[in-house]
């Protein structure tokens, strides 16, 4: 798909801007993204959920829900300056988890980053179809 996606005559214009590590940055974020706006993001929050209640006695109410968030958002940072400075190995990682890391965000914050994720994909889906005219 990295090979087609640089070569599509109609796209050629699109890729001409953005070069080919960042495309590669992209679907792996797109791929992650649509992995957890499936039920198993679902699965992933509710399990983090789940810890984090049995957590908070010990550690503190906010506890679990400040270090997932602080986590997220750096990575989600990270990855941001990575593609505007250059695209690292990290790069490519940073793509995979963040979304994985923004659905481990406990409670409804957490449920709602999956839905977000999850409409995310599917407009990503329909502008490919669109493009490859389906």
């Amino acid at each position: 798909m990295l090979y087609v996606a640089d070569r599509l005559p109609w796209i050629n214009r699109f890729t001409a801007k953005i070069k080919s590590p960042q495309i590669q940055v992209l679907l792996v974020l797109t791929a992650s993204i649509g992995l957890v706006s499936t039920p198993v993001g679902q699965l992933i929050n509710q399990a983090t959920t789940a810890v984090d209640g049995f957590v908070d006695g010990l550690a503190g109410e906010w506890t679990g829900f400040g270090i997932t968030f602080a986590l997220a958002l750096a990575a989600l940072i990270w990855l941001i300056s990575d593609f505007v400075n250059g695209v690292k190995a990290r790069t490519l990682l940073l793509a995979a988890f963040t979304p994985t890391l923004t659905v481990m965000i406990p409670g409804v914050l957490g449920e709602g980053a999956s839905k977000a994720l999850g409409f995310i994909a599917t407009q990503v889906g329909s502008l490919v179809m669109w493009l490859m005219g389906g």
